[in-house]
């Protein structure tokens, strides 16, 4: 089944293309031949999905990131190292999926099928100058699903950065097309942040091909850099990971918007159309931190157990209690939505880098489930501002549930999902992830707790301000739509809807999933984390006298 791989980046490819290049050609027709491309992928990652889950491999001990699907093809023939002339040498371009990177696919094609199903009617636009064109807004959309696919399922280093780099075309494009009046400057801080973060990011790449450069020659393959980190004779090698450890940290935390270097964000999601915002919060804002788990984590094991629980464990805490913070003190239900997804992904981040199993399994899972509650939101905001006219919490708008109940049933579904309320599929994501942390860092776990507090606070704020008490009539522009959600609004998030119910009650197999990759990742940093401990040791124990046998303490 390996070639589907590739056809699952084809089909958004060319039919973005198509649309972009004929799609005055199809007329009214051109969001459905988008709405369907993106449901045809859809349907190929489930399979892909349901492949995987069947072929979960048996040993786990090794580390490493070891693909359950590839597929490779010779790219540059005779990349030996100079001691070596091995003709059979070869950096190869490589596309493959394991348990998380599977995740991610089926995120994105759900998100993006989402998204071009509810707009086969019309684009949303924020502002009356922004353009309508349904066919270029359906290929901008899988064009950028092509660019987010193709670093999920990256399995070479080259291939990942080129489609990492990629995603920001269509992306800007989006941003600027479709947002309001503000989104041009909005998309060129995100431009600059983003090239910004590249160069560190490309050094950083450079850097972990040369250092596991062995006689055989150099490699770019991720499977075979990461079995290189895990052998026990360079796990440890801290001094020489340490450089290429903080660039990376520059160079994916722009992406990820870890403080403090998450400026970007809020005025992006602020001038950004729902729509697009759905994709940035669901999908695009998990690239970062998919490059730490692909990068980071199992190239640079050392460097990463030496520093990563305290630096992006302590950013990762203090983003949950900023962002649920800031939060509180939005009235823009936008920036609202924006500071609530950041304080989440500091959750994702927290349990990342506790370092063990439950807390990698927690982050994969919350990278999933907080894309499907997020998403949801941003195109419910978007079907009640076409509802009530505008994007203010406090514009004397109360009692919507009364004429709209079938959109406030949805709405309250996902933000108490969004919340962490139990029997929905964010608790399990959070719960997990402060498992993982409460094992590596107690500390860390208890201040991230309090995120959870604020986040039903402001959760609960807003559902109470939105849609309780009298009903008034907004104070905003004139709404263009009056009925209630339709048969297309009905079909995405009824599924949506029922996704976190049932992983909320039964998430066993995304645990299922992604358990093998997680615990392959925690058992190379455990190495690192035992080499690092026994080298300070070495260095800084002093034998009292000769006659005194050295034993370690035993705290059975």
């Amino acid at each position: 089944m390996s070639f589907l791989l590739i056809i699952l980046i084809a089909i958004p490819l060319l039919s973005g293309l198509i649309l972009l290049a004929f799609g005055r050609m199809f007329a009214e027709r051109t969001s459905l031949v988008g709405a369907w491309a993106a449901s045809v992928t859809l349907v190929l990652s489930c399979l892909l999905a349901a492949k995987i889950f069947s072929n979960q491999p048996v040993d786990t001990s090794a580390g490493g990131i070891i693909p359950s699907i590839l597929m490779e093809v010779n790219w540059i023939a005779g990349m030996p190292n100079s001691s070596s002339m091995d003709s059979e040498a070869a950096w190869k371009f490589a596309l493959g999926l394991d348990g998380i990177g599977n995740l991610m696919v089926l995120l994105t094609t759900l998100v993006t099928a989402a998204i071009l199903i509810l707009a086969t009617k019309v684009a949303p636009s924020a502002d009356a100058s922004a353009r309508t064109d349904r066919g270029s807004y359906a290929g901008w959309i899988l064009l950028a699903e092509a660019g987010l696919l193709t670093v999920f399922m990256a399995m070479d280093i080259v291939t990942f950065y080129v489609g990492f780099e990629l995603t920001l075309i269509p992306l800007f494009v989006l941003i600027v097309g479709w947002g309001d009046s503000d989104a041009l400057l909005a998309a060129k801080r995100f431009v600059i942040f983003t090239l910004v973060g590249s160069l560190p990011m490309i050094v950083a790449l450079i850097g972990i091909v040369s250092l596991y450069t062995t006689a055989s020659g150099s490699t770019i393959s991720l499977t075979e850099l990461s079995l290189r980190a895990a052998d026990p004779g360079i796990v440890s090698n801290l001094p020489q990971q340490t450089w290429i450890f903080w660039l990376l940290v520059l160079g994916l935390g722009i992406k990820t918007a870890v403080l403090p270097l998450h400026s970007w964000l809020p005025t992006l999601y602020r001038s950004s159309d729902p729509m697009t915002t759905a994709l940035m919060a669901a999908v695009v804002l998990k690239l970062g931190l998919f490059g730490f788990l692909r990068l980071m984590i199992p190239m640079l094991p050392g460097a990463t157990s030496f520093f990563g629980p305290w630096v992006l464990g302590t950013l990762g805490v203090l983003a949950i209690v900023y962002g649920a913070m800031n939060a509180l003190a939005q009235k823009d239900l936008r920036l609202l939505l924006a500071y609530s997804s950041l304080s989440h992904v500091g959750f994702i981040t927290l349990g990342m880098f506790a370092l063990n199993r439950e807390g990698l399994v927690g982050a994969a899972l919350q990278m999933f489930n907080h894309g499907i509650t997020t998403a949801a939101m941003f195109l419910l905001l978007g079907m009640l501002v076409e509802r009530r006219g505008d994007y203010d919490m406090t514009a004397g708008t109360n009692g919507i549930a009364s004429d709209y109940p079938r959109l406030a049933l949805f709405f309250f579904v996902f933000v108490l999902a969004g919340a962490g309320v139990p029997g929905l599929n964010n608790f399990v994501g959070e719960f997990l992830t402060l498992s993982g942390m409460v094992l590596r860092h107690p500390l860390l776990a208890i201040v991230g707790t309090i995120g959870i507090v604020l986040g039903a606070w402001y959760a609960i704020r807003m559902l109470q301000r939105l849609f309780m008490g009298p009903v008034q009539k907004s104070k905003g522009s004139r709404p263009t739509v009056s009925y209630d959600l339709g048969i297309r609004e009905h079909i995405v998030f009824g599924t949506l809807a029922l996704l976190s119910i049932w992983l909320g009650v039964y998430p066993q197999w995304m645990v299922a999933t992604v358990q093998p990759d997680a615990t392959r990742l925690a058992s190379t940093c455990e190495i690192a984390i035992a080499h690092t401990v026994a080298k300070s040791e070495s260095l800084t124990s002093v034998p009292l006298s000769s006659s005194f046998e050295q034993r370690p303490w035993n705290l059975d």
